[in-house]
């Protein structure tokens, strides 16, 4: 079974949900089961303010931060151009919401995005859309303002962004994908984490104690300029940067925090395995009404598989 916080939150959240997302759907356009397959598209659906919060992340991982590591010359103009380009190819094709159209693949298209409100409301809220863009304006500039780490980045010696790292844990494999890993000397890396929001998550130290642990458990891979596994979760830069605020906050997590997260996995890892009832691959066909809802109906505001679940339980 694969591990990871955003899952094991869903799981606490909402079984049912977690059940949708990481058992029942199917991405195979073919599957005779078109359940599944509704389940993987729906599974597809976001909010604008998550959206927006990728849009940034793919600025800074695709465009900005590959060119620091070549050296080149990148301004918060060309960056915020770049972004607006980007914001309005993808909000084009979000107003087609093609998800249910006959024989088309989302994974066809790098581009593709599908809006939670025009699956369930028809519309989309133009202020928001419109907030949405200022936010994606404001968290580069607040970017670009932060001399500080911009410095950090450019003489760092590798920048690596999205890299996914597993290592075991019992019977479950951890996945953690830092948004950036960054390499300095023979120094341990850092790891710094995007936050595209003014509120702070309060257990944003689980994610990174988790990350931390991953990179130093992982097998290291083979474009790392130094080998992750010889260094302790404790040796490693933890940076939380908050490009709403423009601020920037370094968790400094004891070995405490780290027993807390490692007890966090095996918690959670547990309570899913003994959900799954043993069914190893296929747990899809258990009953879904198996699965407990949420206690907290304004989660279902929210939740993407809002239609298969109540088809089942109305």
């Amino acid at each position: 079974m694969i591990w990871s916080v955003s899952t094991a939150k869903i799981f606490e959240q909402c079984q049912r949900k977690w059940f949708f997302k990481t058992q029942f759907s199917n991405s195979n356009p073919k599957t005779r089961d078109l359940e599944r397959r509704r389940a993987y598209l729906l599974g597809k659906l976001q909010s604008i303010s998550a959206w927006r919060g990728n849009v940034v992340d793919q600025i800074l991982s695709k465009q900005v931060l590959p060119a620091f590591e070549r050296g080149w010359s990148i301004s918060e103009h060309k960056a915020i151009a770049a972004a607006m380009s980007l914001f309005d190819k993808q909000l084009e094709i979000g107003r087609l919401h093609r998800l249910h159209e006959a024989g088309f693949n989302p994974s066809d298209d790098a581009d593709f995005v599908a809006f939670y409100d025009l699956e369930y409301k028809g519309l989309l809220a133009e202020q928001e859309v419109e907030r949405a863009r200022d936010e994606v304006k404001r968290a580069l500039s607040a970017f670009f303002s932060m001399d500080d780490l911009i410095e950090r980045l450019r003489t760092a010696n590798r920048l690596i962004t999205q890299r996914s790292l597993s290592f075991a844990h019992a019977d479950a494999s951890v996945r953690a994908v830092p948004d950036v890993l960054v390499f300095k000397g023979s120094s341990a890396p850092t790891i710094i984490d995007w936050k595209v929001h003014v509120f702070g998550w309060r257990d944003a130290w689980l994610q990174l104690a988790v990350y931390a642990t991953a990179l130093a458990h992982c097998e290291p891979h083979k474009d790392f300029p130094v080998p992750t596994n010889q260094f302790r979760e404790t040796d490693i830069e933890l940076l939380e940067v908050q490009l709403l605020r423009g601020t920037i906050r370094t968790h400094n997590l004891a070995e405490e925090h780290f027993h807390r997260a490692d007890a966090f996995i095996a918690r959670t890892a547990e309570s899913m395995t003994l959900a799954l009832d043993g069914m190893n691959g296929k747990a899809w066909s258990l009953p879904r009404t198996d699965f407990p809802v949420t206690r907290y109906a304004g989660a279902c505001q929210s939740c993407p598989y809002r239609s298969i679940c109540w088809e089942i339980t109305s």
